[in-house]
């Protein structure tokens, strides 16, 4: 068996690597299950039958290897963050995955940093990729909430370990090519969001439900509903949407002051 629930009583330096060592593994898992199905859906393709199965075979990859650290580390399965309700982290996840990134958009305009252009469009091709979107959303966060947080939450609180999530989260997409300067800080910066979310009432499905509301707002209904061009400025940053702006970065920062204003507060009226 692999101790990575250490106690309280646990030396700090024991804490640490057992947090090191459940940031690694999250990342291999991840980054392993997305190569991995990667290279099956192209076989599958070359071999004549649809691409509907990468993301699948990622979820399913994600969960054998969460499923597998379960059984070796001697974590409690209610460590925080636990599932939570669907109806909830669904709901509440998706409308802050939505609304982040919306806000950064909007501010791009109002900087004069971008510009919309509407498009024809069918609502079908908004609506078909969000069991995808859902789907590969999920296959990141079981693995980053379901071993890397509760892994940081285990060994020193609940901060450590939606910094630690936000660090694995902020690799895998550094390893996945989003590599500027302003994609990795907001990274980060939204890996440490969806650790809040995950904390509340809506569990892990509020952090799948707001990567895949933020994914889909910047690759489906940007291009599909609405085109976005941006002026290459400064607050434009790096790429063609808000992921790789410093008005994003204001954002994240924003929201989280807000949610960390929030727990501050309901930790002080439970100590009453």
């Amino acid at each position: 068996m692999i101790d990575t629930a250490p106690n309280q009583k646990s030396s700090p330096i024991k804490r640490t690597l057992s947090m090191m060592l459940a940031a690694g593994v999250a990342l291999a898992i991840a980054y392993g299950a997305g190569e991995i199905s990667h290279l099956s859906s192209f076989w599958i393709s070359e071999a004549g039958a649809p691409d509907f199965f990468r993301e699948p075979i990622n979820l399913a990859l994600a969960l054998a290897g969460l499923l597998v650290w379960q059984k070796l580390s001697r974590l409690p399965n209610q460590t925080p963050p636990i599932w939570g309700s669907p109806a909830i982290g669904l709901g509440w996840g998706w409308l802050v995955g939505c609304s982040l990134p919306g806000l950064a958009l909007l501010g791009l305009v109002i900087v004069q940093a971008g510009v919309f252009e509407g498009r024809p469009f069918v609502l079908a091709v908004l609506i078909i990729p969000i069991p995808f979107i859902l789907i590969h959303a999920m296959a990141e966060q079981v693995v980053v909430r379901g071993i890397a947080q509760r892994a940081g939450h285990a060994a020193f609180g609940p901060l450590a370990g939606i910094g630690l999530a936000a660090i694995t989260f902020c690799a895998l997409q550094t390893s996945q090519g989003y590599s500027s300067v302003w994609h990795i800080a907001n990274s980060a910066l939204f890996g440490a969001a969806l650790g809040f979310l995950a904390l509340g009432r809506g569990g892990i499905w509020a952090a799948i439900a707001g990567h895949a509301g933020w994914t889909w707002l910047e690759t489906s209904w940007i291009g599909d509903a609405v085109t976005f061009q941006k002026d290459g400025g400064f607050w434009a940053g790096a790429g063609p949407d808000s992921y790789g702006s410093p008005v994003f970065t204001l954002v994240l920062i924003l929201f989280l002051a807000l949610m960390g204003t929030g727990q501050a507060l309901q930790a002080a009226k439970e100590k009453q």
